[in-house]
């Protein structure tokens, strides 16, 4: 049975039924964590369930959960793995894969100690089991993954070392990297050929990547200046070559910093801190904004459930972590 047909019949069930108006809460409010839809079901993985800013081996999550599509009844507990907040989630052939992400290394109320991860898995519903893939060249989080055909990308983020003791100065050592400028590709159907570096012509962390029209779209996130931003780089394995689009529509407060993406009904829809939800259409002309979330939220994750309806997990709000889930409708796209 092909992925395609599986997709089909999910929404079909969808559409055929009653969208729950409010479904069951995630088990826990969590923000910074990572989703993705397979195999008939809602995978939420990690995250951060403390207070903004504050970080320890207390507050970080290794959980999965899972919400069946159909149902969307209840969350069942699955087998986690590495506790990480801001990971690389991403599916791949109705499987789960993991890669990235931070780490706190400190106990709760000891001095911070942060760390970015090179860790990468795959996770099987089948089998509900999980598998090590190739580590990444270096560390990252605050990053995001995409998935092109059999190709893995990670693009932005940084590679945090706090935790590491620090070292005596060399006089001529180069300094030590800050944010990521080059992305990585990983062929999942060669995984021990290993990851491969490839051009990134921009930095910046806590973006959302979405594969959109069969592209790498890379939305919004935070400068290294510490500029919030709604700026939109694209590329193109075809040509290889990085192009960009109209920033998002959202010029208060955060921006598309910490936002959330999803594609559903050719259309791209980001979801930013504000509460609005922008769609942009495969041509890549403008944005428009096409519906509203009923809680406002960043840091979370948007799911597609069909043509019309966004599901928004998560997140944070006034410095706090969300267990709320909700369902909003967008205004379908003029033809």
């Amino acid at each position: 049975m092909s992925r395609n047909f599986v997709l089909l019949w999910v929404l079909s069930l969808l559409s055929s039924s009653v969208l729950r108006a409010e479904p069951p809460p995630l088990p826990k409010a969590v923000t910074s964590f990572g989703a993705g839809v397979c195999a008939g079901g809602v995978y939420v993985y990690g995250g951060h369930a403390g207070k903004a800013h504050e970080y320890s081996t207390a507050t970080v999550s290794g959980a999965l959960w899972r919400l069946s599509l159909t149902k969307q009844d209840a969350w069942e507990v699955l087998p986690g793995d590495v506790p990480v907040q801001s990971p690389g989630i991403v599916v791949w052939q109705d499987k789960l894969i993991l890669a990235g992400g931070m780490q706190p290394q400190n106990a709760p109320g000891a001095d911070q100690k942060l760390m970015s991860l090179d860790h990468a898995a795959l996770f099987d519903p089948t089998t509900k089991t999980w598998t090590k893939l190739p580590p990444l060249p270096e560390p990252r989080s605050s990053h995001a993954l995409a998935v092109i055909g059999d190709q893995l990308y990670a693009v932005g983020g940084w590679p945090l070392k706090v935790g590491v003791p620090k070292e005596e100065p060399q006089p001529d050592a180069p300094k030590p990297k800050k944010w990521h400028n080059t992305m990585v590709v990983l062929d999942l159907t060669k995984p021990e050929a290993g990851w491969k570096t490839l051009p990134q012509p921009w930095t910046r962390r806590a973006l959302a990547a979405v594969v959109f029209a069969g592209k790498l779209w890379c939305i919004g996130g935070m400068t290294e200046d510490n500029e919030l931003s709604s700026v939109v780089d694209i590329y193109d394995p075809a040509t290889q070559q990085w192009t960009s689009a109209p920033p998002v529509g959202e010029t208060d407060r955060a921006k598309a910093f910490g936002c959330a993406a999803s594609v559903a009904g050719g259309n791209l829809y980001v979801s930013p801190e504000g509460g609005k939800v922008y769609r942009i259409g495969a041509d890549a002309k403008s944005w428009s904004e096409c519906g509203k979330l009923a809680k406002s939220r960043y840091f979370h994750q948007l799911i597609a459930l069909d043509d019309t309806h966004l599901m928004a997990l998560g997140g944070t709000a006034g410095g706090k972590p969300m267990d709320d889930v909700e369902i909003v409708t967008v205004e379908p796209a003029k033809r």
